[in-house]
């Protein structure tokens, strides 16, 4: 019984939270920035990831099995959260998850373009030097979007 309760403040606590798509609630930047600024990065940065991986919808699934705002697939998100995969879609632990996925893939790689590409395809396909195409298109929209949203380029 205790286990099925959890299980419905999960999904109310997910359904009370702002099912945003194509814009940031409020509650969801700040969020963002909470999380972004714990782990020492630019909340504009982090939003931009997220904006790109699901447009700030928590309901987003990719065709690869990425899921929440972060788009985590269930092996990262083990490894970076510890957490069960059916949380994935929670936005809070998504974008806790995101932001301290991108701190560690920072530190791995000492440059934001090689953790952005690290966060896309893998820390693996970044220390090979095996970046696809699409993934440094995935870097430059990144970006583009993060200077957009600090009123540069």
């Amino acid at each position: 019984m205790r286990k099925g309760l959890k299980g419905l403040a999960f999904w109310l606590t997910l359904a009370a939270t702002g099912w945003a798509c194509g814009y940031i609630p409020k509650d969801l930047w700040h969020a963002t920035w909470r999380y972004a600024q714990g782990f020492g990065l630019d909340p504009y940065l982090v939003a931009a990831v997220v904006w790109t991986e699901s447009g700030y919808c928590p309901q987003a699934r990719g065709k690869a099995g990425e899921v929440g705002l972060g788009q985590f697939m269930p092996g990262t998100w083990v490894r970076t959260t510890g957490a069960p995969p059916e949380w994935r879609a929670h936005p809070d632990w998504s974008l806790w998850a995101t932001a301290k996925h991108l701190r560690e893939l920072y530190a791995a790689t000492g440059d934001w373009r090689l953790a952005l590409a690290a966060y896309n395809a893998g820390l693996g396909a970044v220390r090979s030097g095996k970046i696809p195409a699409s993934t440094q298109r995935y870097v430059e929209k990144v970006l583009l979007t993060y200077w957009r949203w600090r009123g540069g380029r």
